[in-house]
């Protein structure tokens, strides 16, 4: 198991960071015998969550000395973790406003939104003039041309001139500020003809203009069911894995069965020579026989083997059902969440657009055009843009995964839920206060490796001319690598974040502590990423399936629909994203609670120190009956 710790509260006050554990063990031994009342519940002797050396020696009740702080689990005095990755975040923030400045000072959006003639006067606008005589034609005054006309002569030389209005030529179409040849349109139009697709946008439409209501109604009953998914998930969960599990097991053995007939029938129709044996399929039947029956021998083995981890599975569900239920502020997460990363899609789609346009003017005399020609800076700026708006993407992630980690750790960690107060409000404080830097190293990070993926696809886009074999394989499998080592950080990342929120230590330490629980626990975490996934996935396809079905029952009643599919369709899609957002909540709510069980597991015997987990989750743990007839002695001597 994990040689992560969970402290009590006495022992934050002495140790509020992460230190070594034989440390902490010295410091609590005056501590020992805080107990508040625990539901007995009737357990099973089962493999305990922690490490045999991290358990403490048992004591005589005389040695235990008693505190009146019993409800606090974090510590006041928390230090700020990962203070120099902090710094170089706000390094690297400070240096993409210094490229911006330098590409603002050179460039012009609306060089890219409006278009330049040859001699980079801006169409719709007023250009001033340059001192340079090289650039005199620069300089002008196109209120009056906003229409940017490109021409192509005879010898490949695109002239770019700013026109009054496209229509003056019976060539070209207006679009976006630009004149397009009308053949192109033509052609774009006489393929959407062929389509039918010409009417289809009109009459899609309107229907969509005459079904907003019901459209709205749909999104509302998609946040409804989404909602009740959730609950569903606490009371009724161990059916659905159940289902799913014994559906997976019929479907293995039932598709191995049909092969091995299939394979039977083929090769006695070529023994009496009904099919020819080239055209027979008594090979390809065979070999898939057997592969689907070693899948098959390994999906049983494996449920029968996780079969206790699968009730784990179901014991966490409910345990983050009453979280939720408990902090239901944990639900508008995602909302201001994606509102932020929203917001940072819009910034750098604009800055993407001003570095575009930014550039040195020159002359090209071969052609007697006046161009904007990108420097070094510029083309590092294009690079950095893309890399802060992946560090920012997942900085605003982190942020709501360290405030549901912290809440969900503070919950975990508290004896009597009703004197928890405020649980995500003082997450959100610590998280700005301490921890920062934490989120900055984590999202640094990720955006290292996701700026290296897109570079490579750049390399790649790049080498087509060259491609060949050996190309294609060392590129696959260079991507291959990159995706696989991003989506291995990523869930690294995420439960450091929780060690984080636990034991208030820096990323790093956090990381090791995450590793070491999870490495130790390797069969849970197998169950839960598979099983509860899986049963997380199945709760989004149902919310969209009784959202289209509710879909179809309000389409029914507006007769003059002509595609009712459409606004069907967009309210499905709208219900994943719905589902998707507080599914998402939900699974790392899971998460924090499975490393508190372990840490809880590893730290606390529940004799000495009684555990902090449910009545459900003391199940799972090794001593939980000889724990829970000590405390059932002392809570009846003291009653």
């Amino acid at each position: 198991m994990a040689t992560s710790e969970v402290v009590t509260p006495e022992e934050e006050k002495l140790n509020p960071t992460c230190v070594d554990e034989d440390q902490e063990d010295q410091k609590i031994e005056s501590d020992r015998g805080r107990f508040l009342s625990i539901r007995s519940p009737s357990v099973t002797k089962m493999g305990c969550c922690g490490c045999g050396d991290d358990k403490v020696e048992p004591s005589s009740p005389d040695d235990e000395e008693t505190s009146d702080d019993v409800n606090q689990v974090f510590s006041n005095d928390r230090s700020c973790t990962d203070i120099l990755a902090l710094i170089i975040f706000i390094i690297v923030l400070c240096a993409f406003g210094y490229f911006m400045i330098a590409a603002a000072k050179k460039g012009d959006i609306h060089r890219v939104i409006n278009g330049y003639d040859d001699c980079a006067n801006i169409c719709g606008r007023i250009t001033s003039k340059e001192t340079d005589p090289q650039f005199r034609c620069k300089g002008a005054d196109m209120k009056n041309k906003p229409y940017l006309l490109v021409n192509v002569g005879a010898d490949g030389v695109k002239s770019r001139t700013c026109v009054t209005n496209c229509t003056n030529s019976p060539d070209y179409v207006t679009f976006l500020n630009r004149c397009i040849p009308k053949k192109i349109t033509d052609s774009a139009g006489s393929l959407i003809k062929s389509l039918g697709l010409k009417d289809f946008f009109h009459e899609a439409t309107r229907d969509l203009s005459q079904a907003w209501r019901e459209l709205v109604y749909l999104l509302l009953i998609a946040l409804a069911i989404s909602l009740v998914i959730l609950i569903a998930f606490r009371y009724m969960v161990q059916y659905v894995i159940y289902i799913v599990l014994s559906g997976a097991v019929v479907v293995c053995i039932g598709g191995t069965t049909y092969l091995w007939l299939a394979w039977y029938h083929e090769k006695k129709a070529v023994d009496k020579g009904l099919i020819h044996e080239d055209d027979a399929s008594t090979t390809d039947y065979f070999v898939y026989a057997i592969i689907m029956s070693i899948v098959t021998v390994i999906t049983i083995l494996v449920v029968l083997v996780m079969r206790k981890r699968i009730a784990l599975v179901v014991q966490l569900f409910r345990e983050a059902g009453k979280a939720v239920y408990s902090m239901p502020a944990l639900l508008l997460q995602p909302i201001y969440t994606y509102l932020m990363v929203l917001l940072t899609v819009f910034a750098w789609v604009y800055c993407m657009i001003l570095i575009e346009s930014a550039g040195d003017l020159y002359n090209n005399t071969a052609k007697n055009h006046l161009h904007y020609k990108k420097d070094i800076i510029i083309k590092v700026t294009r690079w950095y843009n893309i890399f802060i708006f992946f560090v920012m993407c997942e900085f605003f992630l982190g942020c709501q995964h360290m405030v549901v980690a912290g809440s969900v750790a503070r919950w975990f960690f508290t004896r009597d839920k009703k004197q928890l107060s405020l649980p995500v409000a003082k997450s959100t404080s610590t998280l700005i206060r301490f921890h920062l830097g934490t989120v900055s190293f984590g999202a640094m990070i990720i955006g290292i490796v996701r700026l290296l993926r897109t570079m490579l696809a750049s390399v790649q886009k790049k080498l087509k001319k060259y491609d060949n074999d050996c190309t294609k394989g060392i590129l696959w499998c260079c991507h291959c690598c990159l995706w696989c080592f991003e989506c291995a950080l990523k869930f690294l990342t995420r439960n450091a974040y929780i060690e984080t929120a636990i034991y208030g230590c820096s990323f790093c330490t956090g990381g090791r502590k995450a590793f070491q629980a999870l490495s130790s626990n390797i069969l849970r975490v197998a169950a839960i990423n598979s099983v509860g996934d899986f049963v997380l996935f199945l709760g989004k396809v149902l919310v969209v399936a009784l959202t289209v079905v509710a879909g179809i029952y309000l389409m029914q009643k507006k007769p003059n629909l002509q595609h009712p599919w459409v606004p069907i369709l967009i309210a499905g899609i709208f219900a994943y994203v719905i589902a998707h957002v507080f599914i998402s909540i939900y699974e790392m709510v899971i998460d924090t609670i499975f490393i508190c069980f372990c840490e809880d597991c590893a730290k606390n015997d529940g004799i000495n120190r009684p555990y902090y987990m449910s009545r459900g989750l003391m199940e799972f743990v090794e001593n939980s009956k000889k724990a829970l007839k000590v405390l059932e002695e002392r809570q009846a001597s003291t009653s």
